[in-house]
């Protein structure tokens, strides 16, 4: 299958190698999708496995462990009233209420880890000052299972503001053993998903329809950490 980006797990780092987000002019979205990180249900608190038929039959990819805390740390951006526009367009394909921004890996954590975990993380964000994103293209996207596969809107304007938020995060993953976000990382928010890959690859929404979203701007002023059942958030200077 042919890839839009190659995710590495490298720890590589380099500040001086800027990865840029390719812009390309379409009508219609790219017919090709990109291998994402697995997606356990990193937003679950323990719990006995669930039959498939209870949650749209999604399939889970990391199974319960006691004591582990899905721990992850994303920013917020609020598509509601301009994502009902697109709603025509999206048929056949699960609607996602609530967009994110990923900026680490999911990872698991100890209870007694979390309550230093989410400090060093505000300590290290503390210097990042709010900022404007903008979105720049639609792209699908799969999972490496190839159970899930997504709409996704890629991040244009903000690209080296998420960046460097990352980058913050990753320094505190290395010191919890932890792996590092994907390299070269491409920030995008999921609207849609379908367990049907060519669900996703087959829709068919022009540039026109979306460019009242590509033509907004969206103010970051928080980033959020979720543990388990547990949230908190960082307000950016």
């Amino acid at each position: 299958m042919t890839s839009i980006v190659d995710y590495s797990s490298s720890d590589d780092n380099d500040d001086n190698d800027e990865p840029q987000l390719k812009r390309k002019a379409s009508t219609e979205i790219l017919n090709q999708t990109v291998k994402l990180p697995k997606l356990p249900c990193f937003f679950d608190v323990q719990q006995p496995p669930v039959p498939s038929d209870k949650h749209n039959n999604r399939v889970r990819t990391v199974a319960h462990t006691y004591d582990s805390w899905a721990t992850y740390v994303y920013c917020k951006v609020d598509l509601s009233d301009e994502l009902n526009a697109l709603s025509g367009y999206l048929k056949d394909v699960e609607c996602i209420e609530e967009q994110h921004i990923s900026l680490s890996r999911p990872v698991y954590l100890r209870k007694y880890q979390l309550d230093q975990f989410a400090q060093e993380i505000k300590e290290a964000l503390a210097h990042i000052s709010s900022f404007s994103i903008a979105f720049a293209q639609l792209a699908p996207l799969t999972n490496d299972e190839k159970t899930r596969s997504f709409l996704t809107l890629e991040i244009g304007t903000g690209y080296n503001e998420l960046q460097q938020c990352m980058k913050c995060v990753d320094k505190i993953m290395l010191q919890y053993h932890k792996p590092v976000f994907y390299h070269p990382p491409r920030f995008h928010t999921s609207i849609a998903w379908s367990l049907n890959q060519q669900q996703v690859e087959s829709l068919s929404i022009p540039s026109s329809a979306i460019q009242h979203i590509t033509h907004q701007t969206f103010f970051i002023s928080k980033i959020y950490i979720k543990m388990g059942n547990r949230t908190e958030h960082i307000s950016l200077a």
